[in-house]
């Protein structure tokens, strides 16, 4: 009977965990984007000499590992934003009977900024919400930190539906959908702005046609490739947007024009 007593305990505990983890996944995925802090939505301009950027994650049992993952994030972005080298290139054929796009992308930085970024940077800010955990990172320290509010998102912001335009910089928009993960989500969509970016002005096209005869007929066959393999320096996503309606995640990356002559 103490057998049965223990095993129908261990199966109720069992029950209970396994009910709490659907609970957390669900309410991560429907919820997670609910309250953001201010800077997340968009970064404030930094102090002469320094740079900002965002980290985040997702719920952690333990707020240190949240902040410690969150703070790995921030310092990826850094270098990220410093210098990376992006690789992109697209590949569409076409032969009247279908169309196949084929996308593939690369993006890397150097282990030399990154290890002075961990030695010298400091958060700024950071927030703590039901769903994740976000730190705002400074780089080099600065002396004077920012306190950011808690909100909701914001109206749709223009640059959703087209590039601003500015002499000083360019422009990029990642936008992603469709993720069971939010920090996967804007992992991609922050990256995809940077690739968006560098695809807006420096860009090689490659176009091959061929033609061949198949069972008595002419098919014409049409290859165009782009791409570009180059480093970027200063590509800072200022701005990011959560379309909660249709499931939809926006970045917008910028970055000064005297960084690319």
């Amino acid at each position: 009977m103490q057998a049965r007593r223990s095993t129908v305990a261990g199966l109720s505990l069992m029950k209970r965990i396994f009910v709490q983890t659907i609970l957390a996944f669900t309410f991560e995925v429907c919820f997670s984007q609910t309250v953001i802090p201010e800077w997340f939505e968009n970064l404030p301009q930094a102090p002469p000499g320094t740079m900002y950027s965002v980290g985040y994650s997702g719920k952690y049992i333990n707020h240190s590992l949240a902040r410690e993952s969150a703070i790995a994030v921030a310092t990826k972005n850094m270098a990220k934003q410093i210098k990376s080298r992006l690789a992109f290139e697209i590949e569409e054929l076409s032969d009247g009977r279908f169309r196949l796009l084929k996308p593939t992308f690369g993006l890397s930085y150097k282990k030399d900024i990154y290890v002075n970024i961990v030695d010298k940077c400091v958060i700024a800010d950071s927030a703590i919400t039901d769903n994740g955990y976000f730190v705002l990172l400074a780089y080099p320290d600065i002396q004077h930190h920012i306190s950011g509010n808690l909100k909701k998102w914001g109206n749709k912001p223009a640059w959703t539906e087209k590039l601003p335009f500015n002499k000083e910089y360019n422009y990029g928009v990642g936008i992603v959908s469709n993720y069971s993960s939010w920090v996967r989500a804007w992992k991609d969509a922050d990256e995809y702005a940077r690739f968006d970016l560098g695809k807006n002005f420096e860009i090689e096209a490659r176009s091959i046609h061929t033609s061949k005869r198949d069972n008595k007929f002419i098919v014409e066959s049409n290859i165009l490739r782009q791409s570009y393999d180059k480093e970027f320096s200063n590509t800072v996503v200022i701005s990011r947007w959560y379309d909660r309606e249709n499931d939809i995640y926006y970045s917008l990356c910028r970055q000064a024009k005297k960084f690319n002559k």
